[in-house]
């Protein structure tokens, strides 16, 4: 039977952890299949990581330095698509007045988010239309870009 709480020693700062008793139970449970599990968290300028096994037992505790990012982790792609030349280009009769609008912006510079803003059409629409462009051989390629 666990016990409700666990106290184990941080062996950076040697200030008490208490791990609670939902904590324990929820980490025995994915301990039980794996073999071992390790709890993780911050704690004052270091990451403490507690490896519990799956009968509660407390198997090792040790440290590592906290790793502080200054740019973000997740970054937001944006699209530029890059026309054909016109010589290579399929004939514009086919396409729609809304499509034709599109199509005047892709410019190989111009990225989705500015070409929605530009023609005032919500993005979605404006990178459906980009790919049916694409997938119709008016565009060459569509380069991924890291938005500003």
């Amino acid at each position: 039977m666990l016990s409700l709480t666990k106290k184990v020693k941080c062996p950076q700062c040697n200030e008490k952890i208490v791990i609670s008793g939902d904590t324990l139970a929820k980490a025995v449970e994915r301990a039980k299949k794996m073999g071992l599990f390790s709890l993780a968290f911050q704690h004052k300028d270091h990451v403490v990581l507690i490896y519990i096994d799956e009968k509660g037992g407390i198997r090792g505790v040790e440290t590592a330095p906290l790793v502080k990012v200054e740019k973000p982790v997740f970054l937001k792609f944006d699209i530029i698509p890059v026309p054909k030349p016109k010589e290579k280009m399929p004939s514009l009769n086919k396409l729609s007045n809304e499509e034709l609008a599109v199509l005047t912006w892709c410019d190989g510079q111009t990225t989705l988010s500015e070409i929605a803003e530009a023609l005032s059409m919500p993005y979605g629409l404006v990178k459906a239309i980009v790919e049916s462009l694409y997938g119709a051989g008016y565009l060459k390629e569509l380069k991924e870009v890291v938005a500003k």
